[in-house]
């Protein structure tokens, strides 16, 4: 066999070596180039844009909230997605919180789950650890924030003092605000208090787009969260940030029961997460519409009584319709409990959007609210007949 000699093996491999790096510095350029760009592309498209909002707590996420924006309308709408949801890992093969995969330093496999099991596609993430996100806030010049009452310092909070009131929150004020957010004594507050903080972030960046507007300080603004966008990205993601209609944005959550599990409590969605899937893909559908109604979920309001005789119908019809995004004013029961079908009533003369609520349940059957007896609560009211499973009306 003949041996290579040393000079012969370098001049054969150096073309190679070469080759591989001049591959290198392409796909990097490539990279790059496709990053440049993404929300113009976007709008090009005329589709919707999903980035995963995750504020961090000690390396852990304590509020991850899902933005469904459509950046050609100027439209969103944020999904509180739990940490504590109990769902099957994907990428583990078993049962647990989707959190427990979470990796501070490169969170990509987290999302991937929470994009896998919502089935909608989510772009990139923004993640804000206490740093991150008291920088921000102080960039901004602060964030307004409404607290029904004052937050006082005690054994369960002893770093958090914020007052009542509509107030200025600093950056320090922010971080404690987050974590008066996660003490909330219920499931639907917590959220609230959560989705609350980036609709305020939102909304400031809106007002202080003179900030946004200076090169250096977009660049001082989009540097603070981590995230797999390049900073150039990120500072074309948040100039486009200002532009969201933040008073038309609707907010919705995951509903579902509490279980504990391996000795923690954790939430399984309802109906396997068929329900938030269904809710995802109806929000990204009606982005994308012209019609403004469909996003103004949270101004119409439903009355829900329980015409079926069965206990708590007409709660888990409320947990259900609030979940959409819809608020829900009051709950009874009617005066006959011998309803077969399910009847909805427009108390104002808005068919749009009473057919969007019967939409949620696929009512089809509509009364005269002239029949109704007694004052009228709410836009809507809903009679629910033996006709509902607790997800729909059955044979309408």
């Amino acid at each position: 066999m003949n041996e290579l000699q040393p000079g012969i093996f370098k001049r054969s491999v150096l073309p190679l070596l070469l080759i591989l790096v001049l591959a290198a510095i392409s796909a990097f350029i490539v990279v790059r180039l496709t990053q440049k760009g993404t929300v113009e592309a976007v709008i090009k498209k005329d589709k919707a844009m999903g980035i995963l909002f995750i504020f961090e707590q000690e390396k852990k996420p304590v509020s991850n909230q899902l933005l469904i924006w459509y950046p050609s309308r100027r439209k969103a709408a944020i999904m509180d997605i739990p940490g504590s949801m109990g769902i099957i890992l994907k990428s583990a093969n078993r049962m647990s919180s989707i959190d427990s995969v979470y990796d501070s330093r490169n969170p990509a496999r987290y999302v991937k789950e929470i994009s896998d099991y919502l089935r909608f596609p989510i772009d990139g993430w923004l993640t804000y650890d206490e740093r991150g996100l008291s920088k921000t806030v102080d960039l901004l010049e602060g964030i307004q924030i409404f607290l029904p009452e004052p937050a006082m310092g005690n054994n369960a909070l002893p770093d958090v003092s914020l007052p009542g009131g509509s107030v200025l929150l600093d950056g320090e004020k922010a971080s404690q605000y987050l974590t008066y957010a996660c003490s909330a004594d219920s499931y639907t507050e917590e959220i609230s208090r959560k989705q609350r903080l980036l609709v305020s972030l939102l909304s400031q960046l809106s007002q202080k787009s003179g900030v946004i507007s200076s090169s250096k300080g977009l660049r001082l603004i989009a540097s603070k969260p981590k995230s797999n966008f390049s900073l150039e990205t990120r500072e074309e993601i948040f100039r486009h940030f200002v532009q969201i209609d933040v008073e038309m944005t609707i907010t919705q959550f995951i509903s579902g029961s509490f279980r504990t599990f391996e000795g923690r409590k954790l939430l399984f969605p309802y109906y396997d997460g068929e329900l938030a899937r269904d809710i995802v893909s109806q929000t990204a559908k009606a982005l994308g519409t012209e019609n403004s109604t469909n996003l103004q979920k949270s101004a119409v309001t439903i009355e829900i009584l329980n015409g079926t005789g069965s206990k708590g119908v007409a709660g888990a019809a409320s947990v259900l319709f609030e979940s959409y995004g819809y608020k829900v004013v009051s709950v009874g029961n009617a005066s006959s409990f011998d309803y077969a079908k399910t009847v909805m009533y427009d108390n104002e003369g808005d068919k749009s959007a009473l057919q969007q609520v019967a939409d949620v349940i696929g009512c089809k059957s509509f009364g005269n609210p002239d029949d109704l007896p007694g004052p009228r609560k709410a836009n809507v009211t809903i009679i629910l007949g033996k006709d509902f499973n607790g997800r729909y009306c059955v044979g309408q």
